[in-house]
Formats: structure tokens, sequence, C-alpha cells
């Protein structure tokens, strides 16, 4: 019943405190709707190739320009954006600025070399010069599109096979349309990590306005507060997750991953972000110092959980054959893990098991830290 009272109580100050929760609730869609802006387009993930054809004459030039226009998603829409030029510098100047990806140069003679390679008067077919920068992850891949399909452009026109065929398995869901689509999970649990706010508002509140010392004197124990107070806010924290989804479904996203298994997920992820809240608020007195220093511990959790951009794996240790990294001692690095699963994969609920384990232990184990770290600050 205390619990229960306490909840009641703590529910409706932080519908008081209307700011910090609607900040909470908005946050996340609001970066949807601005990466859906950036990234959301299937367009903006084709691959830029900028093109200076030698060979204007050349019949075989202009097929094989051909050839990489038509390739195509198995959406029919098309893969690369080809763009001829009649400058080199210019094309150069376009790969520094990323404004393509790869620049071709098709040489004067490739239809003659190619035609005289047919008739058996040649040995070789003049080579086309790739030009790209390594640092462009999407380099390495255009190229190799551009390499394939003229590989097999040549064996058509040459009556040459390829030695061997290669069959495409994909690991994902093949609705997977843009970019976007895979920064979903991450900005599901950047929702939930706005919660370090909410959760520790509702702490810092009986700090400032000094209602600690009337807890310290009541019947409720500190933990009986900090189980009100995370109910309270796992409600929150799924309205948020919720809030996002729902933001995501409405600029086309769409999975066929389990609901319900996202929705345990985010209420252990919601545990998580609150056992660390009330260890970042044993340090803090004010609402001032929670919105200044508190941006400290979020943007630890924001950028390590890759919810900002993906960060390579540590490997740690392994653990009944699962492998656990460094920023796994975040729960909410293995919650992005997790969703990314649920969402992008459909795993169920034995593909994610580990992960919600996971999870749920370092959260306990956080929980009952800054229930210690609480008792000893306040005496409650």
């Amino acid at each position: 019943m205390k619990i229960v009272s306490c909840f009641i109580k703590t529910f409706k100050e932080n519908v008081r405190d209307w700011k910090i929760l609607i900040l909470a609730i908005v946050f996340a869609p609001f970066f949807v709707y601005l990466m859906y802006m950036y990234m959301g387009d299937p367009k903006i993930s084709l691959y830029n190739v900028v093109v200076i054809n030698k060979d204007n004459t050349g019949l075989s030039s202009g097929e094989l320009l051909s050839e990489w226009e038509n390739i195509k998603t198995e959406e029919g829409k098309p893969l690369m954006r080809i763009r001829v030029v009649s400058d080199t510098s210019t094309a150069k100047k376009m790969i520094k600025n990323r404004e393509a990806d790869l620049f071709v140069t098709i040489p004067h003679d490739f239809s003659e070399s190619l035609l005289i390679f047919i008739n058996g008067s040649g040995r070789h077919i003049s080579p086309l010069t790739i030009y790209g920068d390594q640092a462009n992850l999407k380099f390495m891949t255009a190229a190799s599109f551009i390499d394939y399909i003229s590989y097999s452009y040549l064996a058509l026109k040459t009556g040459i096979e390829l030695p061997m065929s290669m069959n495409y398995e994909y690991a994902g869901r093949s609705e997977i349309k843009s970019e976007f689509d895979l920064y979903i999970p991450a900005l599901l649990v950047l929702s939930i990590i706005m919660m370090l706010f909410t959760a520790g508002a509702s702490i810092v509140r009986e700090v400032e306005k000094d209602t600690i010392t009337r807890l310290t004197l009541s019947k409720l124990t500190s933990l009986e507060f900090m189980t009100a107070l995370s109910i309270n806010q796992i409600i929150i924290g799924l309205i948020c997750l919720l809030f996002t989804l729902i933001a995501a479904f409405s600029v086309g996203y769409k999975t066929s991953g389990s609901i319900a298994l996202l929705l345990l997920t985010g209420t252990v992820t919601c545990f998580s972000v609150i056992s660390i809240s009330i260890i970042t608020v044993c340090f803090i007195r004010t609402m001032f110092g929670l919105l200044t220093l508190g941006c400290f511990p979020f943007f630890i959790l924001a950028f390590f959980s890759d919810s900002f951009i993906p960060l390579p794996k540590i490997n740690l240790f392994s653990l009944a054959g699962n492998q656990v990294y460094l920023n796994d001692v975040l729960p909410t690095a293995t919650a992005t893990r997790a969703l990314n699963k649920i969402l992008n994969f459909n795993s169920g609920l034995s593909d994610v098991l580990f992960e919600l384990i996971w999870i749920t232990s370092i959260a306990v184990i956080y929980f009952f830290i800054g229930i210690w770290l609480f008792k000893r600050k306040y005496k409650y």
C-alpha cells in the first residue's frame, strides 16, 4: 500500500513537471523525423558514380554505361546513379567532397580493343581506371558493383563464361530499403535513455525541496521508494518507446518483429536506465545540476550504445557461447543489439534471451548500488 501511495505521489509530480516529461517523450521522435529527412529517401542510399567516357564514338562503352545504370535493387529501384562528366579535375573534386563515391574513366580505345579481342586478334581489353576515396565506406562497395557488372558484360560480349557465380542469402529482413531503417533500434534506445532525466528529477525534487527529510522520518523504506519510482518511470519509458516507434511507422518504417518482445526488452532497459539514474543523482543535489552535469552520463550512454554511430566491438569474454563486449557494461548497448535483432532480423525470444538476462542482471546490480549510495548519502 505504501508503494502504491508513493507511486501515485511520484506520478502526479511528474505530470506537474510537464516540461521535462514532454522533452523526454518528444526527444527521440524528433530525431526519427530528422534522420528520415536525411536518410529516409531510398535514393540517398544509392551509390553515386561519376564517369569520364573517352570512348564517345564506341558502341561498347555506351552499352557498358547502360548496364551500370540498369542494375536495380530487389524493389526495382536503381542501385547506382551514373553521372557523365568531361573534366578529370571536376570528377576528382566530386570524390573529395563526397558528391560521388566512385570515379571511373573509360579509355578511348575500349570499344576498339574489345572488338579486336572478340575477333581473336588481341590478347587484352583496355582497362578501366577506378578512382575513389578509401575513407569513404561506399567506395569499395560501388567499385565491387562496377567490377561485377563490367565482368558480366565482357563475359557476355566475348562468349567467355565466368568460372563461378555467387548465391546471395540475407541475414536480415529483405524489406530494409534505406540506412534509416537500420537506425530505428538505436533511436528507440535513445528514447529510453531520456529517462535519465525524468527519473533523476523525481529524486532530485525530493532533495531540493527537502521532502527527503519527511520520507526519512516516515515508515517508507528506500527500497520501497525506489520501487515505486521505478514502476512510475518504466511506464513513462514505455510511453517514450511507443511514441518513437509510432513516429517511425508514420514515415514508412516496417517490421514484422514481435512487438511484445520489443516491449519486454524495453521494460528491462527502462529499469537499467533508472538504476543508472539513481547512481547519478546521488552526486547531484539540484535540478540545475541534473540538467547540466547529468548530460555527461547521458552522452556516455547515447554514444557508447551506438545511438549516434556504430562503434567497433572490443571483446571482453565469452559467456555461455555469447560474446560480451566492453560497452556491454552499459545495458543500453546490449539493448540496441537486442532491438536490432527483433526489428531487423525478426528474432524470437530464444535469440535475444542472453541479452535480456544480461540487461536484467546489470540493471539489478546498478539498482542496488544506487540504493546503497542513496542510503549512505541521505541516511534513508
